[in-house]
């Protein structure tokens, strides 16, 4: 009986792994030259605009950053006046955090070039090749939620 080895370059996740890094690299010049943002501080940033309001919990949650990386993020982009902590209306305790005016300022110069960068990156696939990849993407993600 023959083993079936483990080959680590054709292992998907490894593979997907790899390739987020390498493309989170890539685009990252695009918001650090511009700005001299982190890769953690460009995902604060990116989800704020689409939340508008977010806890510091749930954008740990939806950039998927830990928790102590997150506490950095926030203190160094509140420090450069980018995001501000006002009082959760639900919960006196608890800070939610947003954009400030700069913030969104900076998002809307950095928005348009990181969708450049993006068709750039696309460029060699066809229409439908991204529409598949996309799907094949969501599919995975489905997939490996239920696990």
């Amino acid at each position: 009986m023959s083993k079936v080895l483990l080959k680590i370059d054709e292992f998907l996740p490894y593979r997907l792994v790899k390739l987020a890094n390498k493309v989170s690299m890539a685009f990252s010049s695009v918001y650090f030259e511009e700005a001299g943002l982190t890769v953690p501080q460009w995902r604060v940033i990116a989800h704020l605009a689409q939340q508008k309001t977010c806890s510091a919990k749930r954008l740990c949650d939806l950039a998927e950053i830990d928790k102590s990386t997150m506490s950095r993020a926030v203190k160094q982009l509140t420090d450069k006046q980018l995001i501000e902590l006002c009082a959760d209306p639900n919960d006196k305790r608890a800070k939610l955090l947003s954009l400030t005016t700069q913030g969104e300022a900076l998002y809307a110069q950095l928005s348009p070039k990181a969708l450049k960068w993006e068709e750039a990156l696309l460029v060699e696939l066809s229409n439908d090749e991204r529409t598949l990849l996309r799907s094949v993407m969501d599919k995975i993600e489905l997939q490996v939620d239920k696990q």
